[in-house]
C-alpha cells in the first residue's frame, strides 16, 4: 500500500541517526498546483531543472513511502505523476561495501538497469544505466557505515539512451545533497 502526500516546494526532511536506532526520514508536504515541479524529492532538495526531465510529461506530482513501515536499513520512496509511477528511489544503510553495484544493476529486480556502466560521480562506486543509477559512499549512521542510493526512472524506455545525461546529473547532485542532509561529509 502506498501512502502518498502531494509534493511542494520545498518539502522538509528529518534525518535522525542515533546509536541503536534506525535512521528514519520523515517526509512532509502540502498540496501544490498541478504541473509545479518540486524543489525537493523524497526529502532532499533538488533543482527542478535536474528533476524535470525525469518527471516528464509533467502533471500532478505526489510522493510517498512504498512501505507502511520502512524496514531497518532501507527507506523506499516513489514519485507519481498524474497517478503513474515516475521515479523510484531507495536509500540503503549498511555495514561495508554492498555487492558490486555493476553486477547488481545487471541482475537485480530492484534496480535492473539496461546497459549499466561504472561511472565516476565522485562517490565510492557509481553505476549509470539507460533508466536509472546507483551509487554508494561511506556514511556513518546507526544503520551502518555506508549509504547506497538507487533510483529508477519508471517511465523511461530502457532501450533508449536519451535520459542518461539527465540521470547522471540528477544522481550526482541528489546523492551529494542527501549525504549532506545525513551529515556524511
Amino acid at each position: 500500500m502506498i501512502s502518498a502526500r502531494a509534493v511542494t516546494a520545498p518539502s522538509r526532511v528529518t534525518a535522525a541517526a542515533t546509536a541503536g536506532a534506525v535512521l528514519l526520514l520523515a517526509l512532509t508536504a502540502c498540496r501544490t498546483a498541478d504541473k509545479a515541479l518540486p524543489e525537493a524529492i523524497c526529502g532532499t532538495p533538488i533543482s527542478p531543472d535536474l528533476s524535470g526531465p525525469l518527471l516528464r510529461p509533467h502533471g500532478k506530482i505526489v510522493e510517498g513511502n512504498l512501505l507502511k513501515q520502512p524496514r531497518p536499513g532501507l527507506i523506499p520512496c516513489e514519485v507519481l505523476v498524474d497517478g503513474k509511477r515516475a521515479l523510484t528511489i531507495r536509500f540503503g544503510f549498511h555495514d561495508g561495501l554492498p555487492a558490486d553495484l555493476l553486477v547488481r544493476s545487471r541482475e537485480s529486480t530492484i534496480v535492473g538497469l539496461t546497459d549499466p556502466v561504472r561511472v565516476d560521480l565522485g562517490f565510492e562506486d557509481s553505476v549509470l544505466g539507460n533508466e536509472g543509477a546507483a551509487a554508494t559512499a561511506p556514511c556513518k549512521t546507526a544503520g551502518g557505515d555506508h549509504f547506497t542510493f538507487k533510483m529508477k526512472v519508471n517511465r523511461a524506455s530502457p532501450l533508449k539512451r536519451d535520459l542518461r545525461p539527465h540521470v547522471e546529473a540528477f544522481t550526482r547532485a541528489y546523492m551529494a545533497d542527501t549525504m549532506k542532509t545525513l551529515g556524511c561529509r
